[in-house]
């Protein structure tokens, strides 16, 4: 019986072998950078200019700032109200260093600002920023990153003396 088992081990390793055995594989992998280059450029400006004394986040999703109310909403209107915001994102979001509260949201517009559907998202998401309070503020690619972050600054420290 020995004999016979050897024997079928052996052409069981023949057949299977470069055949590579692992667990399931995720069809993802690591982006090389999560920002492009405006954006990045735009950050570090926002970064040394606010970075210590606010919050500076990038990319968030609105969802994560903005609730649906739920008062007088009807099931269906408040879930399609909630879809209308749950997969789109702020380029920045300048927060209280203290207690994290949304301040100003910073959208950076490319040429794609331009387009159609872009333009009908930017209405819409200035529209809810004006009816919740958030201030938001439209950086142009291309324009001085620099200037940009020291106006916000000033718009930051205007708010603390009202």
């Amino acid at each position: 019986w020995l004999i016979i088992i050897g024997f079928v081990v052996v052409i069981l390793a023949k057949k299977f072998k470069g055949l590579k055995i692992s667990g399931p594989k995720f069809p993802y992998q690591v982006k090389g950078r999560i920002m492009n280059s405006s954006e990045q450029a735009l950050y570090i400006n926002l970064q040394k200019t606010l970075g210590g004394s606010f919050i500076v986040l990038s990319k968030v999703r609105i969802e994560d700032f903005v609730e649906v109310k739920q008062a007088g909403l009807e099931k269906k209107e408040h879930w399609g109200s909630r879809n209308r915001i749950k997969s789109r994102h702020v380029d920045f979001l300048i927060c209280d260093i203290n207690t994290t509260k949304p301040l100003i949201a910073i959208e950076l517009d490319g040429t794609s600002h331009r387009n159609y559907g872009r333009v009908e998202r930017d209405n819409f998401v200035n529209n809810l920023y004006k009816d919740i309070g958030l201030k938001v503020e439209h950086i142009s690619v291309g324009s001085n990153f620099a200037e940009s972050a020291l106006r916000i600054r000033g718009v930051l420290e205007q708010r603390d003396k009202n």
